[in-house]
Formats: C-alpha cells, structure tokens, sequence
C-alpha cells in the first residue's frame, strides 16, 4: 500500500515530468510568443496574495527591459521600464536566470491568461556582450543576428503595422482638433468684434433718439 503511494507522488512530482523540447526557428518563435524582449534580470521576488494551484506562494521575476520586440511599442515606453514574468525556475521546463545577467526573453501568456511566464523549450537565452549571433548547430538558425531578425519581424508584424497607423491616426485628429480650435476662436473674436460694435451702434441711436427727444420737449416748453 505504502508503496503503491509512493510510487503515485513521485509520478506526480513535477521534477520528473520529461521536458520534450524541439528547435524553433526564429520566425515560429516569434509568432508563438506573446512577448518578446531584451532586457537585464533584476533578481526574483515573492507577491503577496497571489498563490498557484497547490496553495504555494508565487514567485516573479524581475527584469528591466532595453527594447521590446513584441507586444509593447517602443515608443510608449519611460525608460527605464520595468517587468514582471510568472516564476517557473522549479519546474521540470522552467527557465532559471542569473541575477544582474542580460537576456532576450522570449514569453507566452500562462494558461489562465493572467500571468507571462518562459520555459527552457523558447528561445529565450543569456546575452553577452552584445552578442546576438545565433551559435552553432543543432540551432536551425545558427550564424544569423537574432536581433536584427526580430527587427525585421516586428516592423513586418501586422500587429505593429496596425499600431503605427493606429498612432498616426490619433496625431492627425490632434492637429485637427488644434486647427478646428483654432478656427472656432476667430469666429469667436469675430463675433464678439460684431457684438461690440452692434452694441455700440444701438447705444449711439438710442442717444440719438433721446436727444431729439429732449429737443422736441424743449421748444414745446
């Protein structure tokens, strides 16, 4: 019996789990992440309140991005800009990074959709010195400049495309706005030029009238 329970735990147990991995190119690794960036590993930290399906405390890794790839505009970004990804250094596919070490970070939204996380079956590998150039076989891309391949995939990326346009757009309603304001401010100077001197002219026959008025009544008297 006991044995029998033993045997089941340790079937459970997440650190024996097989990690089946297959190479990716980087363009598949691309389109299946939904995050992809550069940036340094601050160190891991522990969030209060959030658990995961055994009760535990969570743990997160902290990273402080250079450029995203994919899933945030650059150009939104103050810099510099912080992040968080879900913890999977425990598990039997988990990724385990270096405090204080620069890595491309290639993450996938987990499965309740709430938290990224990375596995050792993504792209996701150290960067040093700068060096982006894939190393050789059995990587399908080896020799080629990861980064610059990223480049080329976010300035391609439908979703990009859709976002500059979408910013685009957002500019030229600005400077339409501004020149709508702009023009509603000289008809508004026009108008009240218009008023003061509508006004103006009626006081000015108003005293006309009571002038002759006070004539009139002068020679009767």
């Amino acid at each position: 019996m006991y044995a029998r329970i033993t045997l089941i735990l340790l079937l459970l147990s997440p650190s024996l789990w097989a990690c089946d991995c297959s190479w990716k190119n980087i363009s598949e690794s691309y389109q299946n992440a939904s995050l992809v960036f550069y940036g340094k590993y601050m160190g891991k930290s522990n969030a209060m309140g959030a658990f995961d399906y055994f009760g535990k405390p969570m743990s997160f890794e902290n990273f402080e991005v250079i450029r995203f790839y994919k899933g945030v505009n650059n150009k939104q970004l103050v810099n510099p800009h912080r992040l968080t990804l879900k913890s999977t250094s425990s598990e039997s596919c988990g990724f385990k990074f270096d405090s204080n070490q620069y890595y491309l970070v290639y993450a996938e939204l987990n499965s309740l959709g709430s938290f990224f996380e990375v596995n050792k079956c993504s792209r996701t590998k150290k960067i040093v010195n700068n060096q982006f150039i894939v190393p050789s076989q059995p990587d399908p891309e080896a020799g080629k400049d990861e980064q610059r391949e990223l480049v080329r995939l976010a300035q391609a990326d439908t979703a990009n495309a859709y976002l500059a346009d979408w910013e685009s757009s957002l500019a030229s309603l600005k400077i339409n706005h501004e020149k709508s304001q702009q023009e509603l401010q000289k008809q508004l100077k026009k108008k009240n030029s218009m008023s003061i001197i509508l006004s103006t002219t009626t006081l000015i026959l108003i005293i006309y009238v009571l002038l002759e008025y006070w004539k009139k009544k002068s020679k009767v008297n």
